[in-house]
């Protein structure tokens, strides 16, 4: 019988890259739906996260290191032919002079071809598995490619057909996947997911007509630019390739309980308080690889031991089966304790923890968003008062002489019609809609400015550019965003006069082109400084 496996990987928290808001989370869903809606066994979906847990005391890290070195162990130990593999990463992805590299958790993009993951060297470990039913999914952030003007993903569609590994790009070279604080996921996770639980997607012909139909469907419902998947296929016959284990009928009727699904998506993913408290080996596994599994593998940091012969001559499937899976109940419990946490006896203590936490976390955000509101329209509300203040100060005179019988007062009459005149001041103050639309965005520019930091600076600019040229403020926006490009070059050659030329390379590649004089300087200094690092 043939086993599916599934590699789900999903970085967050790169260490010289911005952070990504929902990889992890992509990741962990995906495995989650796969075992509770698609019929995968937990023990042969293998999670690479910022803070997965280990399997069998090994490291699931998603560095350079680990990742091709599961991919090795995978072709050696455990694909049989006739297996389906599904291979999913989110996370950051650039072309450099040609070729396109995944950056894994450790990456630095001063040194990428020394630090990626070249596609190429993936898929050549793909095409080397002995099975030929492999599904590649790659939902890849694109920001880190606009520094080297390459498009991500010519590639990658070109190594698929070659290697004739059915592939799925979340968006085209030419756009950019896009994330959704309301989804809590990216925008192709989660129509992926949406189509794997409505059981619309048991073959690639299937997978293909929904993500094609419905992905730019959601990106339009939450405000976003449209998405295109790429579906790469080497020949129609794989269109009728079956992605799912069980038909949906028996998924529904033994669907897995989540006491025994190690991926539901409950509790803080960053807690980590306890995985040192508790030692892994003393927690029930429900996805425990076989007893042989870390002889086979060794962790890196670890002296490389010796494979007994007699664990090479086993037979995966009759090591599998002596897992002993978690009980499974007929009526499933809310309850989804993760693995790396010790099992809670009350599950109605859990549950009021779990609705205090959401409850307290909610009202947090809500006033936290509703000060933020506050303060980038300060400015708006201070001038509305104004403007109604203003009134009275320029009819009190008037009334003032008309009222005094006095005649020395009478002869100011003339001289004081002329601030009553001037009240056109009120009605330009209630300035067209589009001038304060414009003033809105530079103020929200302006509130994303933070000291020291060239990120901030960088989104300020693509903020304020979007002042339109025919706007009255469009002078005052170009002014900003020289200004800001003028400090974005300030702070790289801060770092660089700390020595820290890795991250002045950072900043300076974020000087947009538009500002020819600021970003020849930059490309200088970049120059430069690259020449200090050798």
């Amino acid at each position: 019988m043939a086993n599916h496996w599934a590699i789900a990987v999903g970085i967050n928290h790169y260490q010289f890259l911005q952070p990504l808001k929902f990889a992890q989370q992509d990741a962990q869903a995906l495995c989650e739906c796969l075992v509770s809606e698609a019929g995968f066994l937990p023990n042969r979906c293998i999670l690479f996260t910022d803070t997965s847990p280990s399997v069998t005391g090994r490291s699931t890290y998603p560095s350079r290191g680990n990742l091709q070195g599961w991919l090795d162990y995978f072709g050696r130990e455990l694909i049989q032919p006739g297996d389906l593999v599904w291979v999913f990463f989110s996370g950051y992805g650039v072309c450099w002079k040609g070729q396109d590299y995944l950056l894994p958790i450790e990456a630095d993009p001063v040194d990428t071809a020394n630090m990626g993951v070249p596609v190429r060297a993936l898929f050549d470990s793909l095409k080397a598995l002995p099975t030929e039913d492999i599904v590649v999914l790659m939902d890849i952030n694109h920001s880190q490619a606009a520094f080297s003007g390459e498009k991500v993903g010519l590639q990658i569609a070109e190594l698929a057909r070659e290697t004739r590994i059915s592939t799925i790009l979340a968006s085209k070279p030419e756009q950019f996947s896009h994330e959704a604080l309301a989804l809590g996921h990216g925008l192709f996770t989660a129509t992926l997911l949406e189509g794997l639980r409505a059981h619309e997607c048991s073959t690639l012909a299937n997978l293909e007509e929904f993500l094609k139909s419905r992905l730019p469907e959601i990106c339009e419902h939450h405000d976003r630019p449209i998405q295109d998947p790429v579906i790469v296929l080497a020949s129609l016959d794989q269109l009728n390739l079956v992605i799912t284990p069980v038909n949906w009928t028996e998924a529904e009727s033994e669907t897995i309980p989540s006491e025994s699904n190690p991926f539901a998506l409950e509790g803080d993913l960053f807690d980590v308080s306890d995985h040192d408290a508790v030692p892994l080996n003393s927690q029930p596994n429900p996805y425990e690889l076989p007893a042989d599994y870390s002889q086979a593998f060794p962790i890196q940091t670890e002296l490389e031991q010796p494979i007994s012969p007699e664990s090479d001559q086993e037979d995966l499937g009759d090591r599998a089966d002596q897992i002993s899976p978690a009980p499974v109940p007929q009526v499933p419990k809310p309850v989804t304790p993760p693995v790396v946490r010790p099992e809670i006896e009350n599950t109605q203590e859990q549950d009021q923890m779990f609705w205090e936490r959401l409850l307290f976390g909610g009202s947090a955000i809500l006033l936290l968003l509703l000060v933020g509101v506050f303060v980038r329209n300060w400015s708006t509300f201070w001038g509305q008062k104004s403007a109604t203040n203003s009134q009275p100060i320029v009819t009190s005179p008037s009334a003032k002489v008309t009222t005094t019988p006095s005649p020395s007062k009478q002869a100011i009459v003339p001289n004081s019609t002329k601030p009553s005149t001037a009240k056109p001041t009120p009605i330009a103050s209630a300035s067209p809609s589009p001038a304060k639309d414009s003033q809105t965005i530079l103020n929200e520019a302006r509130g994303l400015i933070k000291p020291i930091s060239a990120s901030d600076a960088n989104k300020a600019i693509e903020r304020a550019s979007q002042v339109p040229a025919n706007d009255p403020l469009y002078a005052q926006a170009q002014v900003d965003i020289d200004r800001w490009s003028r400090d974005i070059l300030d702070i790289a050659k801060k770092r660089a006069a700390d020595k820290s030329y890795k991250q002045a390379i950072a900043a300076a590649q974020l000087v947009p082109k538009e500002r020819p004089k600021v970003y020849a300087e930059a490309q200088k200094a970049i120059a430069d400084w690259q020449k200090r690092l050798r």
